[in-house]
């Protein structure tokens, strides 16, 4: 049992300019909308201020006027208006903003004021036994040489800067990892051992803004404390402060203007305690979206995406079936003949709308070599190119895959499905065949570093520069041809098909300048929303360095995916450890940001073999399978990958099925995760988990609280945790009990329906909620007022 502590709410009200809701008439004033294309992402000005790149929020700076004057930072426009320099003053609120003036018109960008601390570590060494100490952790990318100690008065000292948050990491003494001695707090490391944990940040309780209810255009929002400033945005324009009127303890603010089709209110505040959570609500012709039907597939947050390996999907056409001829590669790492229309087929019959997702990813589909390359020791095999990721060309179809009428037929399909379609793109590497290397040998980065070492894999401490294998050369992208060409290749994709988006392979390892220069090309060129998201395993600081207004909408949450797979499927793990990952994700990303929640990928062994303990934790999961038959030998495995599937639906970004994840495909790493995917034949757990999870997607499509609410979590222990989501009155509660004991779980909810069956009872203001061992439940309690949106 658990009780909800109740608290003072303040009510915040909104009322949309030039709108008579008693007769129903409608006054548009005239407006100039701002130029910034897309939502602008706010700014996280360092403690001592920087520069601010405007070319990340104008295509064309030039037509920049002027900084608005503000008493929370000075400002100094650069020369060529292509950047800022912004200096804080103590001023400087929580949140703040930046107005740009370009072409007389007024462009607002949001202000995040640092809250990093400078954390001091100290390791005692009196009789300085030790030669070297270094730390690791999630804060440097887990690489020691970028965090060396220095000794000095009988200990080993370093100083760096944290965001609020928990912290993993580990010593390196003598080259030796240890846990800090000094550090009592230490959590489980997913791979059977434990590392020490830093808690940064003020234990003060945060201050939470959320929507309330909604009728004709009157808006209230609640916030669990006093605010000091709120902040609100209309597709990058401020509401000025004089239209914000506080009145004993409502805020009531009128809207200046509303426009056409979809915008977006963003709305930001803060107090003594820090910045709250943020709140994105969807606008249709200047009115709140409450009916879930008027989003559309171009409105991201509503993506629900599916991944599939194109080779190991479907095969629909056996005329181009054609494995690479070579007795070196074992069948496993050779085609297996999934094409094009073999999607196109599952399109057409319906499987990914019966599903419910309506965001196809395809795997790589340019041509792949027509030989044997890389090696596997043990059992000896080489690999062909069935994934995609070895390209010798960047816009030539495999032709084992189909051609480009195939891929275009796909695409019209998927959208007449009301579906989107993005592209796995590869721009990091190529194969050594591929055209442009043997021409431009000198756009490739340095296989041999200084010391004559092979620079192959060296993911972190030469991220820019390292090989992924010796036949797959790295380009350097500080070579401006190089970022002209690769950025016209991806180009060519959204140009010449219709696709709704890029995942961008290997994203860290290429420079922040490709990046942009992609993003302007693709804003300049292409008239329709175009969702990139990219593939960085590292800190939160390095993933979301590359999320910008001027660069990607998103990338893919392996730290909270790393943090699921603990929660649910080990059972030594408990809770907490994923509700602070999900915590950190909300601080860096945003309460409403577009992060993929992947339950699994091409790069790491199936959950629901972790789950089934047919992989353990503290083993390779690559030598895994090659090396022995991996089945899931515990059918209780199901139930918690179900629960991973909930929890993945129940969260702010966008969720990401790997294709069998639906069913539960079992399956070791790389290339053990790659089977064949079944759509015939399934057993019965495996249909169970597939009607799960599609009900699961219904819930989140058919629920705004799910898309755009704020986020709660109001209990966490080790083996019980509830999430709550609301969204103008709607309210979705989903609760956990990952023990193999029954649970109860009080919820204070009036007229909430259960929606998978689990057992409960009414008392009053509450529901007395019954989990079953390794299970969950979502609760709906739809809004109590009537959906407002428009009518057209």
């Amino acid at each position: 049992m658990f009780i909800m502590k109740s608290s003072k709410r303040v009510i915040i009200c909104f009322l949309c300019s030039g709108i008579l809701a008693a007769c129903g008439k409608e006054e548009k004033k005239a407006y100039s909308p701002s130029i910034i294309p897309g939502m602008a992402t706010p700014i996280y000005l360092p403690l001592e201020g920087g520069e601010v790149l405007l070319s990340d929020y104008f295509l064309d700076t030039n037509v920049i006027d002027s900084i608005s004057p503000s008493v929370e930072y000075e400002s100094k426009l650069s020369r060529d208006k292509k950047s800022v320099s912004l200096r804080p003053t103590k001023e400087l609120g929580f949140v703040s903003n930046l107005r740009v003036w370009a072409l007389g018109v007024p462009n607002d960008i949001p202000i995040y004021k640092s809250t990093e601390e400078v954390v001091t570590f100290a390791l005692p060494d009196a009789e300085n036994t030790y030669k070297s100490v270094m730390i690791k952790g999630g804060f440097n990318g887990w690489v020691p040489e970028r965090s060396v100690m220095e000794y000095a008065n009988g200990q080993w000292t370093y100083s760096a800067r944290f965001s609020p948050g928990a912290h993993q990491y580990v010593l390196v003494v003598d080259g030796e990892q240890m846990l800090d001695p000094t550090n009592p707090k230490k959590v489980p490391n997913g791979a059977g051992g434990m590392n020490s944990l830093l808690e940064v940040g003020t234990k003060a309780e945060k201050v939470t803004i959320s929507s309330q209810n909604t009728e004709n255009v009157i808006v209230t929002i609640s916030t669990s404390q006093p605010l000091t400033k709120l902040l609100v945005y209309v597709d990058n324009q401020l509401v000025p402060q004089e239209q914000v009127v506080f009145s004993k303890e409502s805020f009531e603010i009128e809207l200046p203007t509303y426009k056409s089709g979809r915008s977006y209110a963003h709305i930001f505040g803060y107090n003594e305690n820090g910045r709250s959570n943020d709140l994105l609500i969807p606008l249709e012709d200047g009115m709140v979206v409450t009916d879930p039907s008027v989003l559309k597939r171009q409105d991201f947050h509503t993506q629900i995406m599916y991944f599939l390996m194109v080779d190991r999907f479907k095969d629909g056409d056996p005329s181009n079936t054609k494995k690479v001829d070579s007795d070196e590669i074992l069948p496993i790492a050779n085609y297996f003949g999934g094409d094009l229309q073999g999607v196109v087929d599952k399109i057409e019959d319906g499987y990914f709308e019966a599903l419910g997702v309506n965001t196809i990813w395809l795997s790589p589909i340019t041509q792949n070599p027509e030989k044997a390359y890389g090696l596997w020791k043990k059992p000896r095999t080489k690999f062909s190119g069935y994934h995609g990721y070895w390209p010798i060309s960047n816009t030539h179809i495999d032709d084992r895959f189909g051609n480009s009428k195939k891929m275009e037929d796909l695409i019209e399909k998927a959208h007449q499905k009301n579906m989107n379609v993005i592209l796995d793109y590869v721009a990091n590497h190529v194969h050594e065949e591929h055209p442009l290397y043997q021409q431009h040998k000198d756009w490739a980065t340095d296989l041999y570093l200084p010391d004559s070492t092979l620079n192959t894999e060296k993911w972190d401490s030469h991220r820019l520069t390292t090989w992924f294998d010796t036949f797959l050369p790295t380009f350097d992208f500080s070579k401006s041809e190089v970022v002209e060409t690769m950025t016209d290749s991806a180009v060519f994709w959204i140009t010449d098909f219709e696709l709704d988006g890029f995942r961008h392979d290997a994203t860290k390892h290429i420079s922040e300048e490709f990046w942009r220069t992609l993003t302007h090309k693709i804003k300049s060129n292409v008239n329709r929303p175009i969702y990139q998201v990219g593939e960085t395993y590292g800190s939160h600081e390095l993933i979301r360095s590359y999320i910008n207004t001027g660069m990607l909408d998103a990338q893919f949450d392996f730290n909270l995916y790393d943090a699921s797979v603990q929660a649910f499927a080990n059972p030594n793990s408990n809770f907490e450890p994923l509700v602070s990952a999900l915590e950190q994700s909300l601080e860096y990303y945003g309460s409403n940001h577009l992060m993929g929640n992947i339950t699994g990928n091409q790069d790491r062994a199936r959950f629901i073999s972790y789950a089934s303990g047919d992989v353990r934790f503290d083993e390779d999961a690559k030598v895994a399978g090659w090396t022995r038959d991996i089945i899931v030998s515990d059918s209780t495995a199901y139930q918690n990958l179900a629960m991973l599937h909930a929890f993945k639906l129940s969260i702010p970004g966008v969720p990401c099925i790997y294709y069998g994840d639906e069913y539960g495909s079992p399956g070791g790493n790389d290339p053990d995760n790659r089977r064949m995917m079944k759509f015939e034949g399934l057993a019965k757990q495996e249909l169970m988990l597939r009607e799960t999870v599609t009900k699961l997607t219904a819930l989140r499509r058919d629920h705004m609280a799910l898309i755009f609410g704020d986020t709660e979590v109001v209990r966490v222990d080790e083996q019980a945790l509830v999430l709550k989501r609301s969204y103008f009155g709607e309210e979705v509660w989903t609760l956990f009990n990952k023990s193999s004991s029954p649970i109860q779980a009080s919820i204070p909810i009036r007229g909430g329906q259960a929606q998978f069956g689990q057992e409960y009872t009414r008392e009053d203001e509450e529901m007395l909620v019954s989990l079953k061992p390794k299970s969950f439940e979502m609760i709906v309690r739809p809004a109590s007022h009537h959906a407002v949106y428009p009518i057209h």
